[in-house]
């Protein structure tokens, strides 16, 4: 029997998996889609969304009267009974019945719809499909045509108004918090009067939550000064396929910050598949002072390319502001959750209250923030500040019974890139004697 001198005890510290919450977005829909309320579905690339897409419904009959047309499905067109919402009309004769236009459900196969003038007797019957089909998929459309590196989700919340669509979405993210980072919204739900309220809820600094919208010239100030909105106003001349505000979404969620990979600032950001702004230098300077994005190109600089101004949420940060402090608070959480936990596992070097406990958290928030400096989310140099032991249990006896700690603290600023740049120039004439 060999006698064993020596016994080695191992015990391993495990790394945490990275944050993938801000690499997170949706496309809402409102019944454009065959997935179910309050379900999602990946998309990977644009292709994916049309075996999900909600399909047109034939029409049986179509009668006009007094100002009202009336409207008889051939199966159920799924509008919930007296609600009004959006739809398009298509492939009548005569052509004066189509178009979009506001739907108030009757009934299960049954709606109306406002028409002043009498287009004629209906001699060919069209379909109808929901208005929301089109608006994902020239969401869908855009997000893709910067790109297939980032994918996408769908999320249903069901037919209805934008009233009760917003309902529902907050019913879906109180229910999974942080499940998702953006949420690309219909513009039905964006225009309603609860929008504004209900977004703002989620402006607390520890929100992380944030609303894509497509804003117009008409009420891109309706926005101004909430945190979780990012608005972008789409030019008039863009086609029913663009949804532009998608490409700006497709930028944010392309940030995968490393050393390799540093954040790059939103204003600016090249996309494709968009439409510049065509509106008057006034009307650009409105939305700048709004905090309103647009379209626009690098024409100044001598690039033909569009990209983004002034990739800013519309309370006048820059995005990659409130991305950095989001990336921050979600990092150090799991930077100091990880120690402790890895720490209280440990039987060699056990991770205690005291002053060596501390000077470990001290210098893995250190590590985190310092990670952040080479990401290009923090201006350093940054100090992380903790309260001695002895100075803290002093102040805060009772703390120390419980396992509290709050001595931990950082001062910091994101990082950003340049908007305005002032070049002065003075110029001499020099005179002959």
């Amino acid at each position: 029997m060999t006698t064993q001198i020596v016994t080695v005890n191992v015990t391993q510290n495990i790394a945490p998996a990275p944050s993938q919450l801000q690499r997170t977005g949706a496309l809402v829909s409102q019944g454009a889609t065959t997935i179910g309320a309050g379900n999602t579905a990946l998309l990977t690339q644009l292709t994916d969304l049309t075996s999900i897409l909600s399909g047109a419904v034939t029409i049986s009959s179509m009668t006009w009267g007094t100002g009202t047309v009336t409207v008889t499905t051939a199966t159920a067109h799924g509008i919930p009974t007296s609600d009004t919402v959006p739809v398009v009309i298509a492939g009548v004769t005569p052509a004066g019945y189509n178009g979009v236009v506001q739907a108030t459900s009757t009934g299960t196969n049954t709606f109306t719809y406002p028409l002043v003038s009498n287009p004629g007797s209906v001699t060919v019957q069209g379909v109808v499909t929901l208005e929301d089909v089109s608006e994902l998929t020239a969401m869908a459309t855009t997000y893709f045509a910067q790109g297939q590196t980032n994918a996408i989700y769908v999320l249903e919340l069901g037919v209805g108004t934008g009233a009760q669509g917003i309902t529902a979405l907050n019913t879906y993210i109180n229910a999974n918090l942080h499940k998702f980072y953006a949420y690309a919204l219909p513009v039905e739900m964006s225009n309603d009067s609860t929008f504004l309220a209900f977004a703002r809820t989620w402006d607390a600094t520890t929100a992380s939550v944030y609303f894509w919208i497509k804003a117009t010239l008409a009420n891109y100030s309706t926005f101004t000064s909430t945190k979780s909105i990012v608005s972008l106003c789409q030019d008039v001349t863009a086609p029913s396929t663009e949804w532009s505000p998608a490409a700006m979404l497709w930028v944010a969620m392309n940030y995968n910050p490393s050393n390799t990979n540093k954040v790059t600032p939103m204003a600016f950001s090249y996309v494709v598949g968009v439409t510049a702004f065509t509106g008057t230098q006034a009307q650009q300077q409105l939305l700048r002072t709004a905090n309103c994005n647009y379209i626009g190109t690098g024409a100044e600089g001598g690039i033909s390319n569009t990209l983004i101004l002034w990739g800013v949420t519309a309370d006048g940060n820059d995005y990659t502001y409130w991305y950095s402090v989001d990336w921050v608070q979600i990092n150090v959480n799991i930077s100091i959750s990880n120690a402790i936990i890895n720490g209280s596992n440990n039987p060699i070097n056990p991770l205690y209250y005291n002053q060596a406990g501390i000077n470990t958290l001290q210098k893995v928030s250190q590590g985190t923030m310092n990670s952040g400096i080479a990401f290009g989310l923090v201006l350093g140099p940054v100090t992380v500040q903790a309260v001695p032991f002895t100075t803290y249990v002093t102040d805060n006896p009772s703390d120390y019974a419980i396992g509290k700690y709050a001595g931990l603290s950082v001062t910091y600023t994101p990082a950003r890139g340049f908007t305005q740049i002032i070049f002065n120039v003075n110029v001499s004439s020099f005179a002959l004697a």
